[in-house]
């Protein structure tokens, strides 16, 4: 655990954080699964792009809450649905605190980036391939905010009073400012990349098999 622990609240003991990470890992991989042909394809597919969101949020860490998770859960969420999208948001979420220290702020991190992948997918931000850029902007702009002030509840158990609660929020505005341009960065420079590789995916893993197919692999 380096640099953030503590920082967003209350740090827990051994057991409370065990319980945590069962519950959301088990979360996860209830939304990963599904009884169809190409769910090993489906998980292995996800698994490997919340790992490049996982370390991508590591090696960004000296940086003052650039998040570029924010953007990736709503093209996750538009792109692939609500459920696929929070289980990506729960995993890269656990994935990169292993590194980045795990505590009670975990739980409103991996909620936060949830929500944002469930208002992904209920907002029209992609169509196949294809970005509604200004609405995807404004989106990811709106959004980290949302996000960061969501977190910043994990600091009230160490805090004494509202008013210090909000002083808290005040202070940390620059941040919000600095997460909301480095999601609107995101946008337009990985999201492009993202949804396509998606769109790919999700046209290979929804492509019924031939005749031949289905014979090969029953024979």
């Amino acid at each position: 655990m380096v640099m953030t622990d503590g920082v967003h609240g209350t740090a827990l003991g051994p057991v409370e954080m065990l319980v945590l990470n069962v519950v959301l890992v088990s979360f996860s991989f209830f939304l990963l699964c599904r009884p169809t042909q190409s769910a090993k394809r489906e998980i292995l597919v996800l698994t490997s792009i919340t790992l490049a969101a996982a370390s991508s949020r590591i090696l960004l860490e000296p940086f003052p809450n650039v998040q570029p998770l924010t953007l990736m859960c709503l093209v996750m969420g538009a792109s692939l649905g609500a459920r696929r999208g929070m289980a990506f948001a729960v995993m890269a979420t656990m994935l990169s605190n292993i590194v980045l220290s795990h505590g009670l702020w975990t739980f409103y991190q991996a909620t936060g980036w949830a929500a944002i992948a469930f208002v992904g997918s209920k907002l029209s931000l992609v169509h196949g391939s294809q970005l509604e850029m200004k609405k995807l902007i404004f989106t990811a702009a709106i959004v980290s905010v949302l996000f960061d002030w969501w977190v910043s509840l994990s600091a009230l158990s160490s805090l004494s009073t509202i008013s210090d609660f909000g002083i808290y929020l005040l202070n940390g505005l620059p941040f919000d400012a600095i997460h909301a341009i480095a999601s609107i960065a995101s946008a337009v420079c990985i999201a492009p990349y993202l949804a396509n590789l998606l769109h790919v995916e999700t046209a290979t893993l929804e492509e019924p098999l031939s005749i031949g197919e289905v014979d090969v692999i029953t024979a």
